[in-house]
């Protein structure tokens, strides 16, 4: 490396490759670095170990946390997910009472909410709940998985 008459420091081609960051490909004139896709799964890989801090190992590798993050949730986007959603067995008991097609009324006070975590998606419904809307709702998350 020379420092010119002007303080500036250059970096001539046979040191351009050490001077480079570990996993940057290239420096853009605006000062972006490019990372190799490789460099990146790998860091991603090492940040979905259970127990891993993003923080400390972008902080081993010079890499800011959000940038890591940001290649995890791209990760996570396209990865394909591996596991089915786990389905929960449901027993249906009739009543002794007559049943009819429409849903029971509510209890007044009765607190109305469900609340379902649907691949990645957590989906709160406060108040009386139709069933066909809820089926649509369950029904969009599901193509987006």
């Amino acid at each position: 490396m020379d420092i010119g008459d002007t303080g500036v420091q250059t970096v001539n081609e046979t040191e351009h490759a050490s001077a480079l960051q570990c996993g940057v490909v290239r420096v853009r004139s605006n000062g972006k670095r490019i990372y190799a896709e490789e460099f990146k799964a790998d860091l991603v890989r090492q940040c979905l170990v259970p127990g891993t801090s993003v923080a400390a190992t972008g902080l081993a590798y010079g890499i800011n946390a959000n940038l890591l993050r940001r290649w995890i949730a791209l990760h996570n986007a396209y990865a394909p997910s591996s596991s089915q959603p786990a389905l929960l067995p449901v027993t249906v008991h009739k009543s002794s009472a007559a049943c009819s097609a429409a849903s029971p009324p509510a209890v007044p006070g009765a607190p109305q909410s469900i609340e379902i975590e649907f691949h990645g998606a957590r989906v709160h419904v406060r108040g009386p709940v139709d069933p066909r809307q809820l089926r649509v709702v369950l029904d969009v998350l599901a193509r987006r998985a």
